[in-house]
């Protein structure tokens, strides 16, 4: 599945020259590209499994300093890195369910709107209820059944609420393409909102921007 989650990355990618990384602590500071700038930043990649103990969110900013660190985890909310871009999902939720203390990979969807890709709520919810109910053993358990188990959501910043990509969004979306919905309805029913099958037809449908991002300036 983490083929999935670098195809997303690579929709971000700027046409030319090669950005620095940086965060932005407001979505109206991404809006007017006003980003800070971060030395020596790497994302950490988390299985699946380590992911759905920590809510969902699957890249872990590492810088090697500890104040920046901090700044990355609470106050960022976009981190902008090899002209990728990923969401803080901290303060990230659906009907109560968070998606964790890391970041997930994202792109500018329909132009006001940010989509992301977490794992599913299904699996969220199956992993901390089946620890719950019967401890470390059966939440690791449920984990590795879930673990590839990913998702797309749809991130609205003028309200700061999270939708899932489901059912009643894709009949919208391919209202007026019939041919696509024909072909989407024949998707296996367990695959209808994954990546590999959401993400392709947003692209044909021109609702992801695959290269919206300059480089970053450095706040004065």
């Amino acid at each position: 599945m983490r083929k999935y989650l670098i195809s997303l990355l690579f929709l971000t990618a700027v046409a030319t020259g090669q950005a620095q990384s940086g965060y932005c602590l407001s979505f109206a500071d991404y809006q007017s590209n006003t980003w800070h700038t971060v030395e020596n930043l790497q994302l950490e990649y988390r299985s699946g499994n380590k992911s759905l103990w920590n809510g969902g969110a699957t890249y872990k900013p590492v810088t090697g300093d500890a104040k920046t660190e901090k700044v990355l985890k609470k106050e960022a909310r976009l981190i902008l890195h090899h002209d990728s871009l990923f969401i803080n999902c901290r303060n990230l939720s659906y009907q109560k369910t968070r998606f964790g203390n890391w970041y997930a990979p994202t792109c500018v969807f329909d132009r006001d709107y940010l989509m992301f890709v977490a794992l599913s709520l299904k699996a969220i919810k199956q992993t901390r209820n089946s620890s719950m109910a019967f401890g470390i053993i059966g939440g690791a358990i449920a984990a590795a059944n879930h673990q590839d188990d990913y998702q797309c959501y749809v991130f609205y910043p003028s309200s700061e609420t999270v939708k899932p990509v489901d059912q009643e969004m894709m009949e919208s979306l391919l209202e007026n393409h019939p041919e696509m919905r024909e072909a989407y309805d024949k998707t296996d029913k367990k695959k209808k909102y994954a990546p590999e099958v959401v993400i392709p037809i947003l692209q044909q449908l021109g609702l992801i921007d695959e290269s919206p991002y300059s480089q970053i300036r450095q706040n004065q």
